[in-house]
């Protein structure tokens, strides 16, 4: 009985010791899938996060194709509107510059000759406005001359007026003297410088004349009164000696 109770004795201990074994294996197991589920649901809840965001991406994406699709679709329609207005422009560009409303189809018109074509009309064109301003330029300065010369006119015609005045009134060569300053101080051009110089030429003349007039009546004694001095008076001599 005594070694039937050691050996039930070292059967249960060992079994127990199994169990607690087991047991001890099991409460490791347990911990072990406790730390997975945790790692598990770490993981699935960024994935969740992930999957999300990949959704709003998607979703962004989604929205900016459709935008471009609606701009490329835009951006064809305005490429076939300019194409067509370029057409347009390049048949009124090539009546324009070939004097036809339709090329012969045996002498169609190439992009290069129509470069070319253009690239005359353009340096035509140049040609001509720079004549136009050089056209321009010249009236302004035949302008500016002939009203130069209008009031180098009136100018030389005032100072002939008051020599004429001068010589047709009681004045003596002293008078007369000044008016010929006056006149040859007077700044005028060509050609009215021509004519202030024949002016002068004639005006010192009269003035030599009347000076060596006043000389002789002075020497034989003749004394003329300053209403009787004069260019003209000269011409009455007989009636002042009378």
């Amino acid at each position: 009985i005594s070694a039937l109770q050691k050996g039930y004795n070292q059967v249960l201990h060992q079994t127990l010791s199994e169990r607690n074994s087991e047991i001890t294996s099991l409460k490791n197991e347990g911990e072990n899938l406790r730390k997975d589920n945790a790692v598990t649901s770490g993981m699935v809840s960024s994935l969740q996060k992930e999957v999300l965001t990949r959704d709003e991406q998607i979703q962004r994406l989604k929205q900016e194709v459709n935008q471009l699709k609606s701009e490329n679709k835009e951006k064809g329609h305005q490429l076939e509107v300019l194409s067509s207005r370029l057409e347009h422009f390049r048949s009124q560009v090539i009546k324009a510059t070939s004097g036809r409303v339709k090329p012969l189809l045996d002498q169609a018109v190439t992009d290069q000759q129509l470069t070319e074509k253009i690239t005359r009309v353009t340096e035509d064109s140049m040609h001509l406005q720079q004549k136009k301003w050089a056209l321009q330029k010249e009236t302004h300065l035949h302008n500016s001359k002939w009203e130069e010369i209008t009031e180098n006119v009136e100018k030389l015609k005032t100072s002939l007026d008051s020599c004429q005045a001068c010589m047709k009134m009681s004045c003596g060569s002293k008078d007369l003297k000044k008016e010929l300053d006056l006149l040859q101080s007077l700044q005028v051009s060509p050609p009215v410088s021509g004519l202030q110089k024949v002016a002068l030429g004639i005006l010192r003349l009269s003035l030599s004349w009347l000076e060596g007039t006043e000389r002789l009546l002075g020497d034989v004694g003749i004394q003329l009164s300053s209403s009787e001095a004069g260019y003209w008076h000269f011409f009455l001599l007989p009636h002042v000696v009378a």
